[in-house]
């Protein structure tokens, strides 16, 4: 009997090396920004097709594929010869006709009409569209490749190509960001075709622009960050698109978010930079290794038990922001280990302490999740909790009474 699998296409070139983006940090700007002509890049998707040719055969075996994601990087920088050579290549070797969704992340000035109408044309029913913001004073400051009219634009020739499944990224709470920036962002897009938003509250990650500008005498507070974020919440929750995880707004819900959060099917990342979860094991290819990749494509840098302590902090950290939080019996589906002995290990002990600091935790036998009115609160609180320096650059959230 097969099992349902997603597979995940990883493009790893952009535009732009944006300034908040911890994706990019590892990523040399001389392989991020390769062209269609480029060596490295023709040798890329050359690697991802020997990927997806010599482990298709194993993998048919035991799975059935439910869901494909293309993400990045920036999955609709390739050209259109170039996305159709590699969906081609996953159709001769995978049966698709049991998939159910398949999405593709774009960045606005990647994202012609006719590209999109190919998009639709080969069989992708779902776009995800890294807006980030409406104002054109923030995408400069964010070092984005794209204007806001451009944004507005994009997402209405997703919709005349025939999507009817379009996402857009948005960040909130960015150091001197006004509450009328961020309403007014959110108020353009409801004036969109867009069914589901995602809603990114800013985090200064290590090594990016901004956080370095932070460090050097910005100053960001977190319970402007989480006000940020409610108001977000609120005007989209008023007109009609309900919250259902932290960040997730509308229907339907993204099924490949629920598979990577909630760990509801094992996973195989194709290319440099993705990851997979196969047979309770986690295997990876380092980001910023393009070439290494390229010569091999067939030999994971990482092949760690899912079990292992490391990985059940992350596994943790992205059940607990949806509404159904860390499931016992999925958790122990995918890694082979009962939640209950994982959480034994005291860096998850640790780690849900810090926690139960910040919102009301619940842990049954059912599985662990945040209260639902705290998640916010707290997932915001830990994005900073072990921010070097924070006591001079971060502003905390205000302490709330917890009870598990």
């Amino acid at each position: 009997m097969t099992r349902p699998l997603l597979l995940y296409v990883n493009i790893p070139f952009c535009n732009s090396k944006c300034h908040f983006c911890d994706w990019v940090v590892q990523i040399p700007v001389r392989d991020l920004r390769l062209d269609q002509q480029a060596p490295g890049r023709i040798a890329y998707l050359d690697a991802v097709r020997a990927q997806i040719r010599g482990q298709a055969p194993v993998l048919r075996e035991h799975y059935q594929p439910a869901i494909i994601y293309w993400g990045g990087g920036t999955a609709s920088i390739l050209g259109e010869s170039e996305i159709e050579s590699l969906y081609t290549c996953l159709r001769s070797e995978f049966d698709l006709s049991h998939v159910r969704e398949t999405t593709i992340e774009g960045s606005p000035e990647s994202l012609t009409p006719q590209k999109l109408r190919r998009l639709r044309e080969l069989g992708f029913d779902r776009i995800s569209i890294g807006v980030q913001s409406f104002d054109d004073q923030r995408l400069r400051r964010l070092g984005r490749a794209h204007s806001a009219e451009q944004a507005v634009e994009v997402v209405k020739n997703a919709h005349a190509a025939g999507f009817r499944n379009i996402n857009i990224d948005l960040i909130v709470g960015f150091p001197g960001q006004t509450d009328a920036e961020v309403a007014e962002s959110v108020r353009t897009a409801l004036t969109l075709p867009i069914n589901h938003f995602s809603i990114y509250p800013y985090r200064a990650s290590p090594g990016t622009i901004l956080r370095k500008q932070v460090e050097r005498g910005g100053h960001l507070d977190l319970n402007r960050q989480l006000a940020a974020y409610y108001i977000t919440r609120d005007l989209l929750e008023e007109a009609g698109f309900p919250e259902y995880a932290m960040s997730y707004f509308g229907a339907p819900r993204c099924e490949a978010d629920q598979a990577y959060y909630r760990l509801t099917m094992d996973w195989i990342g194709f290319g440099s930079g993705a990851n997979s979860l196969l047979g309770h094991r986690y295997l990876a290819f380092r980001k910023g290794r393009l070439h290494a990749y390229n010569q091999n494509p067939l030999r994971f840098d990482v092949n760690a038990p899912a079990s292992s302590p490391q990985l059940t902090l992350h596994w943790l950290s992205q059940a607990l922001t949806t509404v159904e939080g860390m499931d016992a019996r999925v958790y122990q589906e995918r890694t082979g280990t009962p939640l209950r002995v994982a959480c034994e290990e005291p860096e998850v002990q640790a780690y849900l302490r810090r926690m139960s600091e910040h919102g009301r935790l619940i842990i049954d036998r059912n599985g662990i999740r945040i209260h639902r009115e705290d998640i916010a609160r707290v997932i915001i609180a830990l994005n900073w909790i072990d921010t070097p320096g924070g006591d001079q650059k971060v502003t905390r959230l205000t302490p709330v009474s917890a009870t598990s």
